[in-house]
């Protein structure tokens, strides 16, 4: 077999990529290469050189990232169903561990993730990507946009971008009305937020799903409630404190399998996939592929 690195050199600390190529080198008998990615979506191009150089060779795949890295990966493979993917974090996010509670800290060591078990685990296929955690917009969408443009202004305080973006997403942007299709069931709300997920944490910190299950072929949503400018405080509050009753009150949740999402007025409008924007479309249709992914986790390890 064949062990194949995919680094994120800017994911981490700046010695990761060092770090890692030190490790790999006293493994005795591993065959492996290590790309380094030059740029965002790098990833998904890397993948599918891979898989024409070493094509019918058994393979397995490591992403050495954050949650978009392994979001980009994902996307590069032309069957999901050859592919073995380990998840080897260093990002500033790496939301879908968390599903394996305490037992996620083993992630983080690299022999065990070279040596360890395949499980199957649930991904979601929208019509414009795949993501495995989560897929959603509305409020999200817009911190993450805006993010983009303040990021200059971190030299003066790390936390002033992200804070910023929060508070332009939540008391300028005007609240978008969807038209919502899940499982034959119909809704028209006009929202803040849309919170589709395979995983149950969001966000880097958020629980908004807790005890969701990646293997059950089910998925978890939130829609929630247009209102959040004037119950931004309670919100978040809810939000840190994990009072799932006060987001329970606020929003419409559940589980799902197929979903379908467009704007009432018919603009186009982009998802926040795994913390990467996507482009902008009109209509959006995503599904749980159940067991869909073949994920690499240290031996024994269960959620």
């Amino acid at each position: 077999m064949k062990h194949i690195f995919i680094v994120n050199p800017y994911a981490g600390k700046r010695t990761f990529a060092d770090d890692l190529r030190r490790k790999l080198s006293g493994i005795t008998g591993l065959d492996y290469f290590v790309f380094n990615t030059r740029y965002a979506g790098n990833e998904t191009e890397i993948i599918k050189e891979i898989q024409n150089i070493f094509e019918n060779e058994k393979l397995r795949f490591y992403c050495c990232g954050g949650s978009g890295t392994m979001r980009n990966m994902i996307n590069g493979f032309d069957n999901l169903d050859d592919a073995e993917i380990a998840f080897f974090p260093c990002g500033e996010t790496n939301d879908f561990l968390k599903v394996f509670g305490k037992e996620k800290d083993r992630f983080f060591n690299i022999n065990e993730l070279i040596y360890g078990d395949v499980i199957n685990v649930d991904y979601i296929r929208s019509n414009h990507g795949i993501t495995l955690n989560t897929f959603s917009t509305g409020l999200d969408t817009t911190v993450v946009n805006k993010y983009e443009r303040y990021r200059m202004l971190k030299m003066f305080r790390e936390s002033l971008p992200y804070t910023l973006s929060l508070l332009y997403a939540v008391f300028l942007v005007k609240r978008g009305e969807y038209e919502l299709e899940i499982d034959g069931r119909y809704y028209a709300e006009e929202a803040a937020e849309l919170v589709f997920a395979n995983g149950m944490t969001y966000a880097g910190s958020v629980q908004l799903f807790p005890g969701a299950n990646v293997t059950d072929g089910k998925g978890c949503f939130r829609v929630m409630n247009s209102k959040l400018g004037v119950k931004a405080y309670p919100f978040f509050k809810a939000l840190k404190e994990n009072d799932y009753n006060f987001l329970d009150e606020n929003s419409i949740h559940g589980n799902f399998k197929n979903i379908k999402i467009r704007r009432k007025d018919g603009m186009p409008f982009a998802m926040n996939m795994d913390g990467e924007l996507s482009g902008e479309f009109c209509d959006w249709e995503a599904e749980i592929v159940p067991g869909g992914l073949h994920l690499v986790v240290p031996r024994g390890v269960k959620m």
